[in-house]
Formats: structure tokens, C-alpha cells, sequence
């Protein structure tokens, strides 16, 4: 990746002979994950309709999805990399995370976890009558419910990784923000882009998730306790989507709230000094005057636009455009 010190080559998208996987593969190794399981699930159920009445097809496609929203998160971080570092000015925040948050070891942990976690809640939630039919059925089912919360978890994992990043970078923004830029967020609408763009892939494998859920005939879901774990498991998706727009939202807010006071006192402060020196005018001859009195109007103008403009700057990516 070039432009950036450090290269983001997590072990699931590593570059191989210097190129990374294009898209093609990518979506052919997500959507093989669904269907392997699908099949597999299918061959061991005693009942096959089960695979459309207890909504198996759509545990394939979170497998698939939750992969595929990784692989597409990545190459977006990986991109916006670029940008962060020209941000952060000589702070190795950029290095700092991925060496230290964004490692293979973390991505392995959470995913395991993860994948222990979901398998857990529907083990408390109950697994329906109709895969205790056979060992095989239950061990798949279950296995379905692992490889879709290791991919899920690994997505969490990295949704961290990006919000600690916004946190360290945000202090940063003091010196590096354009008032100027075309893009009306003093150059970093980019960024707040991607954040929102990362929360509705986390929305859309939330809903995926909620369709499961609600389609599946948990056999536990008389017990009061079982119907709070539910209901716990369906918002955590969505609370994850939320907070990675929310968390750096807040943090970039405060510190672009106070760029903006400090940099508008400046600006005042050279508005006075240009006003007061044009109404002090010298002695001179004429041609000097008017040439003078030109160069500080002009000089005023841009400071008023400048003011104008830094008004205008969205403070951050949670606040609306106007």
C-alpha cells in the first residue's frame, strides 16, 4: 500500500506475490463459506425443509455476509489509511494502532470468542427439536452458529480498532484541519464517511441477524430469563453500529469545536489589525494610498471569507450538513 508507513495486511486479506485478492475472489471464498455450510447442514438434516422453516438459508448468508462486509471494511480502512496519516502530522497514531490493536493475535482471540459466545446463547436460547434428531445435525447447527460469530467477531474487532483510532487521531486535528476544504468538514468528510459507511454493513448483518432470530423456534423462549438474552443478543449489532459513528462523532466534535474558537479568535484579532491599518492612513501621495488601501481591503475580504467559511465547517460527521 503505498503513501502509508505501515501496510494493514490482516492475515484473512494479505497481500499474496505484492497483490491483494481482487473482488472476485473474495466474494467467491464469502459466499463458498455460506453455501459449505448450507450443504452440509442440509445432508444432515432428517427433515430437509427445516433448511427453509428454521431460516438455515439465512445463517448462510450472515456466514457469507459478515465475510464479505470484512473484506469490503478492509480495503476502505486500508485506503483512508492515506488520509489519516497526512492528519496525525508526525504522531505514529496510524502505527500505533495497527501494531499494537489490528493484529492477527486480537483478530484471533475476538473471533474465537465470538464464535464461543454465539454458540453459547443459542445453546441458553435452545436449539430447536428438529436438529437433536441426529449428532451430525446438532454438531453443524452448531458449527453454523460458530463461523458466523467468527467472522462477526473479527468485524467487532476491528470496529474497536478504527474507534481507538479516531480517539488518538482527534487530538490531532488542531493542526491539521482546513477551514478551506472543498468538502466543508475542513477535509475530513472522507473519514466520517467511511464511519457510516462501516455502521450500515454492522446495520445490514444486524438485520440479517434479527430475521434469523425471530424465524428460528427457540425452544426456550418461555423462560423470562431466555427471552433477555434474546433481546440482549438482537441489539448488539446495532448498538455496535452506533457507537462507531458516535464515539469518534463526539470526540472529533470537541476538538473541532475548539479548533474552531481559537482559529476564529485569530482571524478577529488579524481583522482588527488589517482595519486599524486602513483607516490609519499616513502620509503619502495618492498613487501609494490607493494601491495600499487596495491591498487591505483585499486582505479583509479573505479574512472574512475565511471566517465565513470556518462557520460554516461541519464540527463533525454526526451533525447535519447545514
Amino acid at each position: 500500500m503505498s503513501g502509508t508507513n505501515v501496510q494493514f495486511l490482516p492475515f484473512y486479506d494479505r497481500f499474496r506475490s505484492g497483490e491483494s485478492l481482487g473482488y472476485p475472489a473474495k466474494i467467491g471464498i464469502s459466499t463458498g463459506a455460506g453455501l459449505f455450510y448450507l450443504l452440509v447442514q442440509y445432508l444432515t438434516l432428517a427433515d430437509k425443509y427445516a433448511i427453509v422453516s428454521q431460516r438455515c438459508w439465512i445463517l448462510a448468508v450472515i456466514i457469507s455476509a459478515a465475510l464479505l462486509a470484512l473484506y469490503i471494511a478492509t480495503d476502505i480502512f486500508r485506503r483512508n489509511l492515506v488520509l489519516v496519516e497526512k492528519l496525525q502530522g508526525r504522531q505514529p497514531i496510524s502505527d500505533e494502532v495497527i501494531n499494537n490493536w489490528l493484529t492477527d493475535r486480537g483478530y484471533l482471540i475476538c473471533g474465537f470468542a465470538f464464535s464461543m459466545t454465539t454458540a453459547l446463547v443459542s445453546y441458553f436460547l435452545g436449539v430447536p427439536e428438529i436438529f437433536r434428531q441426529n449428532l451430525l445435525s446438532l454438531f453443524t447447527i452448531y458449527g453454523g452458529y460458530a463461523l458466523a460469530g467468527f467472522t462477526s467477531g473479527m468485524g467487532v474487532y476491528g470496529i474497536v480498532g478504527i474507534i481507538v483510532l479516531f480517539l488518538k487521531l482527534s487530538p490531532c486535528l488542531h493542526h491539521s484541519l482546513d477551514p478551506m476544504a472543498a468538502d466543508g468538514a475542513g477535509g475530513i468528510k472522507r473519514l466520517g464517511d467511511s464511519l457510516w459507511f462501516f455502521a450500515m454493513l454492522t446495520g445490514a448483518i444486524g438485520l440479517l441477524a434479527s430475521m434469523y432470530m425471530f424465524g428460528i423456534s427457540w425452544t426456550n423462549m418461555g423462560e423470562s430469563w431466555a427471552r433477555i438474552l434474546f433481546l440482549i443478543w438482537l441489539a448488539f449489532p446495532y448498538l455496535v453500529a452506533i457507537s462507531i459513528v458516535l464515539i469518534p462523532g463526539l470526540a472529533i466534535r470537541r476538538n473541532v469545536q475548539e479548533f474552531k474558537q481559537h482559529k476564529e479568535r485569530e482571524l478577529r484579532q488579524e481583522h482588527a489589525r488589517v482595519y486599524t491599518s486602513l483607516k490609519n492612513v499616513v502620509a503619502e501621495n495618492d498613487s501609494d494610498i490607493v494601491a495600499r488601501n487596495r491591498e487591505l481591503t483585499a486582505r479583509l475580504n479573505k479574512i472574512q471569507k475565511q471566517m465565513a467559511k470556518l462557520r460554516a465547517m461541519r464540527e463533525s460527521h454526526i451533525d447535519p450538513k447545514d
